[in-house]
């Protein structure tokens, strides 16, 4: 499959605009979402330290509902900047035999694990780590990787140093996460591996699968959302945001319109037979 294919494979899901949690029932600490029927719940004690499941994130949620996703049952998964434990506890409850809940911020484990355990899942199946990407290397391979990388560019007059921007804000114009991820892909990936990401238009979606897919990776889109860029948290510095990814946008590694943008939940397989388990 091509870069271009892979782009317009499937129609749009249009979020409304200006409009937030579409994607689930939210409260004012806590959300309900569903996958294959089950309703789960997912909260946040301190939206400061670890970030509330945005539209974004929870658009591959929404995928994982669609028939062309992957079987979840029995894999070992690593769930890449886990924040406050969506995929860990969607994983575990669509029948994950274990899932490792990765994270830069210390506070992710305490809001995953305890999410896990309110949603009455087994905690034992579960495993937080506390770690940069780039410098965790598993003791072996897992059969899915999923992550929303944090997809909006850095600048220093909005820089925080919190949960918050940990979740939204990466360097490399927004691409560090996305770019520690193809890097380190093999090592996390077992051969027959399945990685899932919420990948944004305002990082350079073709880079990505180029990249994989010369590998030999099979691509697959799930499912495309359009929906607002989540510039809510950083309406004091929105005009020096934006005038960064017009930047991005005239040098074609960023896709998005007014303050409206695209995610795309992507699905790559590597190539090999799966180690079985």
């Amino acid at each position: 499959m091509t870069t271009a294919s892979i782009q317009t494979l499937t129609r749009r899901r249009v979020l409304p605009v200006g409009e937030n949690g579409t994607l689930w029932e939210t409260r004012s600490s806590y959300g309900i979402f569903e996958l294959h029927g089950m309703r789960l719940r997912i909260a946040v004690e301190n939206p400061a330290e670890v970030l509330f499941p945005t539209d974004c994130g929870l658009s591959l949620v929404a995928a994982l509902n669609g028939d062309n996703a992957p079987d979840l049952r029995a894999v070992n998964a690593l769930d890449i900047g886990a924040g406050s434990g969506l995929y860990s506890v969607a994983l575990l409850a669509a029948g994950a035999e274990r899932v490792t809940a990765l994270d830069i911020n210390p506070a992710s484990a305490v809001q995953t694990e305890a999410n896990v355990v309110a949603n009455g899942l087994d905690a034992a199946r579960l495993h937080c780590v506390t770690s940069p990407l780039e410098e965790y290397t598993p003791d072996e391979k897992f059969d899915l990787v999923i992550t929303n990388p944090p997809h909006l560019p850095y600048d220093p007059s909005y820089a925080r140093g919190d949960g918050l921007e940990t979740a939204l804000v990466a360097r490399r114009g927004g691409r560090a996460v996305y770019d520690s991820v193809v890097e380190r892909v093999e090592v996390l990936l077992a051969p027959g591996g399945t990685l899932l990401m919420a990948h944004s238009s305002l990082a350079d979606i073709p880079r990505t699968v180029t990249e994989l897919t010369t590998r030999g990776y099979e691509a697959e889109t799930l499912e495309v959302f359009e929906m607002d860029i989540p510039l809510l948290a950083y309406a004091e510095h929105k005009e020096t945001m934006l005038t960064l990814l017009k930047e991005r946008r005239a040098t074609g590694r960023a896709e998005f319109d007014g303050s409206r943008f695209t995610v795309h939940a992507l699905m790559f397989r590597r190539p090999g037979n799966a180690t079985g388990r």
